[in-house]
């Protein structure tokens, strides 16, 4: 019985909170946060950190690297957002919008292009359907009038 009273005070407070509560606003816009500005940000929480600019490490170049893997020399700070600026984050895109989708439109009009070719050009079949004289055999397989299955080999079909 004690079981059952502390389930029921539990869900009425879940209730009154669920009420109680304010919507939260969603006013979402994507941060471009991999994107290399350069700038740097001042941070008060990092205390005596050093702070780095936004700059990925995607953009640095391959050689002269003590750790070539992660294109950094031993010593040198990691950026605070490291898991965002480093060389495992998302990759950096350089094209625009209108460039990608310039690029995908001409990849489905190459496919289509192809596809319709091909549907053109695709020979005919090399052998002709088979017919069956007599209405498709309906007689010969025993078919009688009124039979609701139609015997017969292409009883559906109308031959002479």
């Amino acid at each position: 019985m004690a079981f059952r009273a502390a389930t029921q005070h539990a869900l009425n407070m879940r209730l009154i909170m669920n009420t109680t509560r304010q919507p939260i606003a969603i006013t979402s816009v994507r941060p471009q946060s991999t994107l290399s500005t350069g700038e740097v940000v001042s941070d008060p929480q990092i205390g005596d950190y050093p702070n780095l600019p936004r700059i990925s490490a995607q953009t640095r170049g391959p050689f002269g690297w003590d750790d070539p893997q992660d294109k950094r020399n031993f010593g040198e700070p990691i950026h605070e957002e490291d898991e965002i600026m480093g060389v495992w984050a998302p990759d950096l895109h350089t094209y625009s919008p209108y460039k990608a989708a310039s690029q995908f439109a001409l990849f489905a009009a190459v496919f289509a292009g192809v596809a319709a070719t091909v549907y053109k050009f695709y020979p005919d079949k090399v052998a002709v359907p088979r017919t069956y004289p007599y209405n498709g055999l309906t007689e010969e397989f025993g078919a009688r009038e009124g039979d609701i299955r139609p015997r017969g080999a292409r009883a559906g079909e109308d031959e002479e």
